[in-house]
């Protein structure tokens, strides 16, 4: 008898990464599409491009081959193919793929959302009508004429459907890619030292940069300043902790290199309440 294999749960500090990835991440549209029926000579050689796509299954079956993994999905899964990585599809009988489609960039930094993140290929919708709605709102918001806001209401669109994608996905399927970077070791690093002091001035050193390189290529990787991550990830890691257990102010604040004053003070600026506001708001009811 063969047993499914177990998926290992990603890490609390690893989750912490894929967000702070996420945060980061754009996504523009490159085409998008109503409802299509493919034909029976619906098929492609394995090549790949530089955009990637997003399916709904609506109806029918076919074959599909992304990098090494071959596909058969099934009407109410989301198909994700990633740039870059060869693709191949074709119709395997007259019941052929009735499917949303559309083709969009994803970028973090200046890398696409897979040299990133590990993502799975075929997702089950959480609520394939859902699904289909928010394929429909990225159509109607291209097909929209032209206007100043455009571009806005287009990735709006795309970003909540990608997000239904995400939220769809089974947990431990998002990862980090295998490959460990200066990003994610500068990022571990600090999650792990939130208690110390953590100046610009000793990460530039701990790396072996300049202080100059290090800002440069802190920010073009995550969009703020270091000291701006530091703040932001100390009152994430107090959030975690003000609604997890029922650790004393003082002693949350004192985790992350603060005195109580202070920490009240970044926490407003950061989250709009106070620290026993927040508890009081988010903090799961018994």
């Amino acid at each position: 008898m063969s047993t499914k294999a177990e998926v290992v749960a990603p890490s609390q500090r690893e989750q912490e990464l894929i967000r702070t990835h996420l945060d980061r991440l754009r996504l523009d549209l490159v085409v998008a599409a109503r409802i299509t029926k493919v034909h029976r000579g619906w098929s492609r050689p394995l090549l790949p491009d530089p955009f990637s796509r997003l399916y709904l299954i609506l109806e029918g079956e076919g074959r599909l081959v992304v990098g090494d993994q071959e596909l058969f999905p099934q009407a109410g899964e989301l198909v994700y193919m990633p740039a870059d990585v060869p693709v191949s599809y074709e119709t395997i009988s007259d019941n052929v793929f009735r499917k949303h489609w559309l083709h969009f960039s994803a970028l973090i930094g200046e890398r696409d959302i897979g040299e990133v993140l590990t993502l799975p290929n075929i997702v089950p919708s959480k609520s394939p009508d859902e699904a289909a709605l928010l394929f429909e709102q990225v159509g109607a918001a291209d097909r929209d004429p032209p206007g100043l806001a455009s571009p806005l209401r287009i990735r709006s669109a795309l970003t909540a459907l990608f997000a239904h994608f995400l939220d769809s996905a089974p947990a431990g399927s998002v990862r980090l890619a295998q490959q460990t970077t200066s990003e994610t070791s500068v990022v571990q690093y600090i999650q792990q030292n939130l208690g110390n002091p953590l100046t610009v001035e000793v990460l530039a050193a701990h790396f072996g940069q300049d202080l100059a390189t290090f800002v440069r290529r802190f920010r073009t990787e995550f969009g703020l300043s270091p000291k701006q991550y530091i703040k932001r990830t100390r009152i994430e890691w107090a959030q975690r902790e003000l609604t997890t257990t029922n650790r004393p102010m003082e002693e949350i604040a004192a985790a992350v290199g603060m005195d109580q004053s202070y920490f009240s003070k970044v926490f407003r600026q950061v989250s709009s309440v106070t620290p026993s506001e927040y508890r009081k708001l988010y903090r799961p009811r018994s």
